[in-house]
Order: structure tokens, then C-alpha cells, then sequence
């Protein structure tokens, strides 16, 4: 079949016609090929560009760049290369360079726009054999989906279906130039290693294993698709996305729990736990005692607090600064790690209103404030310790350092997006007392 036609139908297949075409290209010959079919194909060419992430994990990185970068220009494609910075890390080296690349991807997305690789059924049947050898569930044997959701737009693999075979002869036959990245030979690599010594052999002694390998794939994609239907009917009663009712979580069986642990990780793009770690978040969410927990997953963290599990990004400072307001008369905005701070925009019926400082003041926004400091929210009846208060907010431990507290001269004016001071509370009565009185928004990330 004609690669182009392949293209074609996907994009009908999948509804893909109007959306921006982001193509992740590295210069290898799978990529160099789905940019070419995606040329030729019903696309117009505006709507392509090509992302190059350039890891600087190899000496030839800056001669890859710049021949990305002028076949890009010869096809009249928009082009745009990212540097990442490959740290070691728990995930090893082409676990953390593939999180980069997809981050560096990531920003090039929108609503409105498909992220388009060039994996296909070779890389199918060895992302399956991967996964048996980690002993991963239905979900890992899925393997990788023609189509499926991201964070922003959609992730689509058109050359799914087709063989390696097929791709270097489409190549060939075209006249197309590519590279060759030399640690695609590097055996120590466990993709690689399969690649030179296990696949070939199997295709070779059973011509369809990576046609069989993928349709095993898709049935358990579908068997993946069938859990989720479960789990979100068991997610449905839940109020946030990065929260889960322990009360509901303890209703259902343990596969149903396990299978809404794993759906609600997913969810909020969280590096999937092995056994042991999932065996460990289910025995602590369902024990009786609302301990400190700390279960980390790549940059992610599951934590409990008051009956809930709750994901925490781990990349976030443990505290932020000092941040000095100049004149908080105007129409301000400050972004800090928990949500952006807005003051004086429109008002609305979230929005905190408190009297305006004096002029001489100095105004702050400060954080990490001590627990023992008390407060008096214009919602309760007396004063109380800020360690009291949080709690009853039901502010989590590893926020609280975190939020950021308006202050004038010192004094606490508002814990943002919890309360503003008794004292500070802002009620205008007419245009005169209006005008003393200032609007504070707070948007959570």
C-alpha cells in the first residue's frame, strides 16, 4: 500500500483534517518518511510543522539539527528544534530522554493540534516484548494506541501498520537522505537489543509474529478500554481530578480499586507504579490511619491527608520567596507555584475583598509563615493558630508552606485563596468607602 494513501486514511479515520500537524522529527528514516508522506499526502503544508529535539546525547547532535533544519526548508515545512538537558535519573538514559523529548513536544501542542510520530509495527511488537519483560498487565501489552489523548491536542502514530521493511523501501525509492544515529546499534540498550537479536529471528521463523504481536496489542487495547468504562463510573462521584475519596475507594473490590488507581494516575500523567508500589498505595489507603505517605512516581508524588490521596508535583520548591508588592492599587498578577495572584481585576463571587493599605506601607507577599501565629478569618468567630486554621481549611501539610500570604507591615492580611483578615475584610457601603476597597482573585494551578 502507498504510504501516502496509509496517511491519507488515517487522518479520514481518525478526524484529523483541520488540526495543526505537529511531526516529532529526528532525522532517522521512520521520521524522514512520515514527513515525506505527510507532504504528499491531502495535508496542506501550513498546516505541518517539525519539531527536532536535539538531547545533546551524542557528538554528531549539531549535525542532525542542521540537516532537520534544511530538509525542512526544502519541503517548505515550518521548523523548530528544542535542546534538552539529559540528566541521569531513575528512569535511566532513555527513559529521562524520552520524557524530555515528549515535554519539549508538549509545548508546541495546543487544543487544536495532533503530535504525530513515526513508531510503527516493529516498534509495536517490541514495545509488547518490553512489557512482558517487565510484567506489566493488560495495560502495558496494550502497548502504544494509533490515537490517543495528550495533555494538549492528540498523539497520533499513522505508520503503526506498517513494517520497517516497508518504510526503508518507501525511502529508497524515493531518493529521500537521512541519519543514522549510531547508538541505534548500542546493544546495552534493551530496544536495541531486541531489535538486532530477538525480532528479526522471530519474523524470520514466523513471517507474521509482528502482525500477530500487534493485533494482540489491539485486543488489549480494547480490554484497557472496557476497564476504563469501569473506572470512570467509579471515578464519577469524585470532586477533583488530583484528589481521591478514600470512602469510595474502600467500596469497591481490589481489582476495581487497583484498576481506579491506575485510571486516575493515568489521568494526571503519572509515571504507572510497579506491583510492589501499587500493592503499597492500596495498603495505605486502606489503612485506618491518616499517616504521612509518601509514594513518589517519577516527578510525581502520592500523598494522603484527611481521608483523600492526593498527587503532588515533586519539581516544586519546597519555598517560595519573598515577593515585595510596589502598588498594590493597580492591576497586578503573580504567578507562584500553588496559582496566579490577581489583584484589582473584574470582580466576581470568588473574588476576596479587603481595605486598601496606606500609602507609607510596605506590602508583601510572604510564605512558610510559623503555625503558631494567629489568625482570625473574617468567616469564623475568634482568633486561632494558623496550624489550626489549615487543618481547618483542610489545607494538606506540603501546601501549606506554599500559600501565599498577603501582609502589610508584617500583619496578616490575607491568607490567599483561603480567607482575608477580620480586621481586613472590605465591605463598601458607598462610592466614597468603594474606592478604599481592593479585589484579590486567586486562579489554582
Amino acid at each position: 500500500m502507498s504510504l501516502v494513501l496509509a496517511v491519507n486514511q488515517f487522518i479520514k479515520q481518525h478526524q484529523l483534517e483541520g488540526r495543526r500537524f505537529v511531526v516529532g522529527l529526528s532525522g532517522g528514516v521512520d521520521s524522514v518518511v512520515l514527513l515525506d508522506a505527510l507532504v504528499k499526502s491531502q495535508l496542506p503544508t501550513a498546516q505541518i510543522i517539525a519539531v527536532h529535539v536535539n538531547h545533546g546525547l551524542s557528538a554528531n547532535a549539531g549535525q542532525w539539527q542542521v540537516f532537520c533544519q534544511q530538509l525542512c526548508a526544502e519541503l517548505s515545512i515550518d521548523y523548530q528544534c528544542e535542546q534538552v538537558n539529559v540528566l541521569p535519573s531513575k528512569l535511566g538514559i532513555e527513559g529521562e530522554a524520552r520524557l524530555q523529548r515528549y515535554q519539549a513536544f508538549d509545548r508546541h501542542l495546543s487544543a487544536d493540534s495532533v503530535l504525530v510520530t513515526a513508531q510503527h509495527l516493529n516498534d509495536q511488537a517490541e514495545t509488547l516484548l518490553l512489557a512482558l519483560k517487565r510484567g506489566s498487565g493488560v495495560l502495558g501489552l496494550a502497548a502504544m494506541a494509533p490515537c490517543n489523548e495528550l495533555k494538549n491536542g492528540l498523539h497520533a502514530r499513522p505508520l503503526l501498520s506498517i513494517t520497517r521493511h516497508e518504510i526503508e523501501q518507501w525511502a529508497t525509492t524515493h531518493n529521500l537522505s537521512w541519519i543514522e544515529d549510531e547508538s541505534n546499534q548500542d546493544q546495552s540498550f534493551d530496544r536495541n537489543y531486541l531489535r538486532h537479536h530477538v525480532i528479526n529471528d522471530l519474523n524470520e521463523r514466523w513471517p507474521s509474529f509482528s502482525q500477530n504481536v500487534a493485533r494482540t496489542a489491539a485486543l488489549c487495547q480494547e480490554a484497557v478500554s472496557l476497564a476504563d468504562e469501569v473506572a470512570k463510573e467509579d471515578f464519577s462521584h469524585q470532586a477533583s481530578t488530583q484528589q481521591l475519596e478514600l470512602t469510595a475507594l474502600k467500596t469497591l473490590s481490589q481489582a476495581r480499586q487497583n484498576n481506579l488507581l491506575r485510571y486516575w494516575l493515568r489521568l494526571n500523567r503519572v509515571l504507572l507504579p510497579s506491583s510492589k508500589q501499587l500493592a503499597e498505595v492500596s495498603q495505605q489507603a486502606n489503612s485506618a490511619d491518616d499517616s504521612k505517605m509518601k509514594i513518589v512516581l517519577g516527578d510525581k508524588s502520592i500523598r494522603r491527608f484527611q481521608q483523600r490521596l492526593y498527587i503532588v508535583d515533586e519539581s516544586i520548591d519546597a519555598l517560595s520567596q519573598q515577593t515585595i508588592v510596589e502598588d498594590i492599587s493597580k492591576q497586578l498578577t503573580f504567578d507562584f507555584s500553588l496559582g496566579i495572584v490577581k489583584f484589582n481585576e473584574m470582580a466576581n463571587h470568588h473574588s476576596f475583598l479587603f481595605r486598601k493599605p496606606n500609602d507609607e506601607s510596605t506590602v508583601t507577599i510572604e510564605f512558610g509563615l510559623s503555625g503558631s501565629i494567629k489568625a482570625w478569618p473574617s468567616s469564623r468567630d475568634k482568633r486561632r493558630t494558623l496550624k489550626k486554621l489549615w487543618q481547618e481549611f483542610k489545607v494538606p501539610p506540603w501546601e501549606r508552606p506554599l500559600v501565599p500570604c498577603l501582609c502589610v507591615d508584617g500583619e496578616l492580611v490575607a491568607a490567599i485563596g483561603y480567607w482575608v483578615e477580620n480586621e481586613w475584610l472590605g465591605e463598601p457601603v458607598d462610592e466614597n468607602t468603594a474606592a478604599q476597597i481592593l479585589t484579590l482573585n486567586w486562579h489554582k494551578h
